[in-house]
């Protein structure tokens, strides 16, 4: 039943328009028309939460293991073409580059050193203690690259505005900044997704990299999602319990099935408040949200594949705001909310005998 009512109102939505501006307008609205139409004291304004701190900085950067600096000598060698690279780092912009920019560096430079240790280790004139030294440098880089990884994304100030306690929400109008965000994760996480052999083997996509975390830091889409999510969680659960009110067993909104006057004009509130603003509103948010945790989900996943050790902090921050599992996280709170919603509505309607169907 919940499936089939469910399909019907997504077929409604196509249907609907929005006049207010802002989510907090129309779902205020919202339970304002339900709780006059139901005779019911309308529940308080919406009072944000604190939302949980990302951790900082030092709390979530991993140790990395320097090369010392007589093996860098050995990488000189104009043929493995990796001076220029050693100079950038070396220069002072480089030495105070964003995590983002050091981590571009750390991929070109494991990758031009496995173009170089494979080229001499192909070349049978080539002095074996050479060899011995750039494995060396290659072995300690390899060892490092899933905490660069890690760092690069992770303490990255792009990535960090993502997760700010920003209360803002998601537009009524979809601008399409949260799916640009999103293919902006997916890059992130197709790169994290590939073993160290093939990083190793791949050209690093500098320009694509780049795109990735300058949409990042521009859209800034997370802590949009997280507060739509937060309040659509609390006027939903309002909602429910406004309906759940007046559909006591010993006071039921109809009798035998029969709309009367009450149940008309809660009709027209469902019609015309819910199904044509709220839901809009709600199905942009649900779609979002669930592929904006996926990928956080899954970026995190990817650097537990390749060993890194999740600092402690991130895995109780990711418990609370990005699991889809943990008993109180964000995403079931919101869908516990949007079912006993969707639930309060059903009974409503089955009592009044003004259960949609396709025919209407």
């Amino acid at each position: 039943m919940l499936i089939r009512f469910s399909i019907f109102i997504i077929l409604l939505i196509s249907l609907s328009g929005c006049s207010r501006d802002t989510p907090e307008l129309i779902l205020d609205n919202y339970l304002y028309r339900l709780s006059n139409t139901l005779d019911l004291n309308q529940p308080q304004s919406y009072i944000p939460v604190t939302r949980v701190q990302f951790p900082l900085k030092r709390d979530r950067i991993l140790k990395t293991t320097e090369i010392r600096e007589g093996l860098l000598d050995v990488l000189k060698l104009k043929r493995c073409d990796l001076l220029p690279l050693i100079a950038e780092r070396n220069s002072s912009l480089g030495k105070v580059a964003k995590p983002s920019t050091k981590l571009q560096y750390e991929l070109n430079f494991y990758y031009l050193l496995n173009q170089c240790r494979q080229s001499l280790g192909n070349d049978i004139a080539i002095d074996t203690e050479l060899l011995r030294r750039v494995n060396e440098i290659y072995r300690v880089k390899r060892e490092n690259l899933p905490a660069e990884l890690w760092n690069g994304i992770f303490t990255a100030p792009e990535v960090e505005a993502n997760f700010s306690r920003s209360q803002a929400p998601l537009p009524i109008t979809d601008n399409s900044s949260s799916q640009q965000s999103i293919e902006a994760l997916q890059t992130l996480v197709n790169l994290t997704a590939n073993n160290l052999d093939q990083l190793g083997t791949t050209k690093p996509n500098k320009e694509r990299l780049n795109q990735a975390f300058k949409v990042l830091h521009s859209n800034r889409s997370g802590p949009a999602i997280i507060s739509s999510l937060e309040i659509l969680t609390y006027h939903l659960d309002q909602a429910a319990h406004l309906l759940e009110q007046r559909n006591s067993p010993k006071n039921p909104l109809c009798r035998n099935e029969s709309p009367n006057k009450t149940a008309r004009i809660l009709e027209n509130v469902f019609y015309k408040f819910y199904i044509g603003e709220v839901l809009p509103y709600l199905a942009q948010t649900d779609r979002y949200a669930s592929q904006w945790l996926d990928l956080n989900l899954q970026l995190l996943q990817n650097h537990i594949a390749l060993s890194v050790s999740i600092p402690q902090s991130m895995e109780t921050y990711s418990t609370t705001i990005l699991s889809k599992t943990a008993p109180q996280s964000l995403w079931l709170n919101y869908q516990r909310a949007r079912d006993k919603h969707t639930k309060a509505w059903q009974k409503t309607l089955k009592i009044c005998g003004m259960m949609p169907t396709q025919k209407d």
